[in-house]
């Protein structure tokens, strides 16, 4: 009995060799042309766990001789796939596939963060670039309200949401768990959870960047599922770019107010992305930070270290209490 009556798909693997990298190539089993390439166009896409998604060529040179192509190369390159790594790929349908990879030992790998791929079409889990606004008249403005009495108001900032697809990408993160196997229930539970919860989260983000000012530097952040489900919470690079250079592999410490305090890692991925981790975890239970939250990370570097006071919006209270009202 074929795995096909179970997921609705059929698999083929490869074991990586240098020459496919360096020639930017990878030729795809003959017995899977055979059975399976009718109907399959240029491009196809491939798409891994963390949801990012690629567009690749392939070129046919003979009846079954099928090679991805252009674009294989830059999808190697963002996975750091080396010799005798092994390669799973799923084909679903409409030419897309599903891969998955295992290193030489044969555990599967730590994939690269999502919101670190120029080339990804979705999402990613820092989905908000930040563009610091000066404005003269903040120190003037009125005190908002805040939901901790030790927070300070905030500098203006205009944030740029992707909010394309959104709602997709959280459908898909649950198929993911699942490891890509078709659940219609699971993709209607998914599509029924996101709607709302985006929709509010939007809302108070909105509120929050529009009704905040401060002398301080600081960057919001949207808490995404990665953020829940991962100890890590990527700061947006433009903001890294300006106030953590040559801040990597530091200690920092966040805190809502200055009775408790969490030390976290300021690591930088090899994409270049700051995050925060190892800790980040702990003060999200204890601060009870949940998915569709928006969060203000305030910016205090004191001779060489870096703290972040952290003003927490929660979706569930605005509800009862909306803020700023």
């Amino acid at each position: 009995m074929s795995s096909q009556q179970f997921d609705h798909g059929v698999h083929f693997f490869k074991v990586i060799l240098q020459k496919s990298i360096q020639e930017g190539k990878l030729k795809v089993p003959q017995s899977f042309v055979m059975k399976h390439w009718q109907g399959i166009t240029n491009p196809i896409t491939l798409r891994l766990p963390n949801m990012t998604q690629w567009e690749v060529l392939w070129e046919k040179t003979c009846d079954y001789d099928v090679c991805f192509c252009k674009g294989w190369k830059e999808f190697a390159n963002y996975l750091s796939l080396s010799d005798s790594q092994f390669v799973v790929f799923k084909y679903q349908e409409n030419s897309h596939f599903n891969v998955i990879v295992f290193d030489k030992c044969g555990l599967e790998i730590t994939y690269p963060l999502r919101e670190t791929s120029e080339k990804c079409e979705d999402v990613d889990e820092s989905d908000y670039s930040l563009e610091i606004i000066e404005d003269p008249s903040s120190s003037r403005r009125k005190r908002p309200k805040s939901p901790s009495s030790s927070s300070k108001i905030y500098k203006k900032v205009k944030i740029i949401s992707k909010e394309q697809k959104e709602c997709k990408h959280e459908k898909s993160k649950v198929l993911a768990h699942a490891r890509f196997y078709n659940s219609k229930h699971m993709d209607m539970v998914a599509g029924s959870s996101c709607d709302n919860i985006l929709k509010r989260s939007r809302i108070l983000h909105e509120k929050v960047k529009n009704e905040f000012s401060c002398e301080k530097d600081f960057f919001i952040c949207v808490i995404h599922k990665t953020y829940i489900e991962r100890d890590l919470l990527v700061i947006p690079r433009d903001f890294s770019k300006i106030h953590l250079h040559r801040m990597e592999g530091r200690n920092a410490t966040i805190f809502v107010d200055q009775n408790r305090t969490w030390n976290v890692d300021l690591k930088l991925t090899r994409n270049d992305q700051f995050t925060l981790s190892g800790g980040w975890n702990k003060f999200r239970h204890h601060n009870n930070v949940k998915y569709g939250d928006v969060c203000v990370f305030i910016l205090n570097k004191i001779k060489g270290t870096v703290s972040f006071q952290v003003v927490i919006f929660s979706l569930e209270k605005e509800i009862t209490t909306p803020y700023f009202e």
